[in-house]
């Protein structure tokens, strides 16, 4: 299944240089390493959004 995403020019560059240095591809090793946080951790951590909501703003409903 194909999965799409923009991360960080650094966190790009870190993934390929692992998944170089494992002998894989970007997408298996990116598998491998979800599977790998699951199996120690149970699921994969929840984490903070990146931008905060300074302000709920006001939406009427429809």
């Amino acid at each position: 299944m194909l999965l799409q995403g923009r991360v960080a020019p650094h966190a790009r560059a870190a993934v390929q240089e692992a998944a170089a240095r494992s002998g894989v591809s970007i997408a298996y090793y990116l598998e491998a390493l979800i599977t790998q946080i699951e199996d120690t951790e149970g699921a994969l951590p929840t984490i903070a959004s990146p931008r905060p909501q300074r302000e709920e703003l006001p939406i009427p409903a429809a």
